[in-house]
């Protein structure tokens, strides 16, 4: 497979909150807004995080609280200086002798976890 874009859908319960939570901790409104309840952030060239009710999931059994996004950082420290600035609080663990990580969970408990490769 050869796949061109990456999307990643987050299911909200609370649209409004969301949605804003989401522009803090990207720092920016969204990049696109495909409908009055679909907005979306584009992260890097071929990924965007797209955040949706959970009832607008065109009739699935989604349920807030169960996405997880990886966002692969090139400077954790900075990452998260940034979303101390934004009011959102996340600590750095290491996960092994090659990755850190910040996990940071939106309202409904998806999470978001930033990583950064310390790899030599």
């Amino acid at each position: 497979m050869n796949a061109h874009q990456v999307l990643a859908t987050v299911a909200v319960s609370d649209f409004a909150a969301s949605s804003a939570w989401y522009a803090r901790l990207f720092g920016r409104a969204p990049d696109h807004c495909p409908s009055a309840s679909c907005v979306e952030w584009q992260i890097a060239r071929c990924t965007r995080i797209q955040v949706l009710p959970r009832d607008d999931l065109l009739g699935t059994q989604s349920h807030p609280g169960c996405a997880s996004v990886g966002i692969m950082v090139d400077d954790l420290d900075e990452v998260l200086i940034k979303l101390q600035g934004r009011q959102i609080d996340v600590a750095p663990q290491a996960a092994t002798h090659f990755v850190r990580f910040a996990p940071v969970s939106d309202p409904d408990g998806n999470l978001v976890t930033f990583v950064e490769s310390i790899a030599g």
